[in-house]
């Protein structure tokens, strides 16, 4: 059985009704999807791109769980109809090292997040960059910054 925390599942809807399901039921999972993606629908274009920001980042920093897996690929299938997330392909990435090597702070519309990855390959899956098109910067110059701007403030 997968149990998957509320803070856990993206949910624009903001439903606070949870259904626990012993089976994995993939109609369930395109039940939901269908009711988040009218949601998207109605919403214009700056709300969208909001939603889908938070989208990639509950992608990427969450374990899709199976209970999950159905509904993440409708939800990214619709984003990718909406010309949005174009750089994912996938809602899950294969992680074959162990040996955390990379850390990347997303600035994305205002939004900072980090994840920390074992391999180039995972960062490509996540971003659809290539290596040499990814900007390295020393993680002291970034800190340094973000701390002159709040000491300015």
């Amino acid at each position: 059985m997968q149990v998957d925390r509320a803070k856990d599942i993206f949910n624009p809807l903001e439903t606070s009704q949870f259904i626990i399901n012993f089976e994995l039921d993939s109609t369930e999972q395109q039940d939901r999807a269908g009711r988040v993606i009218a949601h998207l629908k109605t919403l214009d274009e700056t709300a969208l791109v909001e939603e889908s920001i938070k989208f990639f980042k509950w992608i990427i920093l969450c374990h899709i769980s199976l209970s999950n897996l159905k509904y993440a690929k409708l939800l990214l299938q619709f984003f990718h109809e909406q010309g949005l997330l174009q750089h994912k392909q996938s809602v899950t990435n294969v992680q074959k090292q162990k040996t955390q090597r990379y850390l990347v702070m997303f600035t994305m519309n205002g939004h900072v997040f980090t994840k920390i990855y074992s391999s180039i390959r995972e960062l490509r899956a996540d971003t659809g960059k290539k290596p040499s098109q990814i900007r390295c910067q020393p993680t002291k110059e970034v800190f340094c910054k973000l701390l002159k701007k709040k000491t300015n403030s």
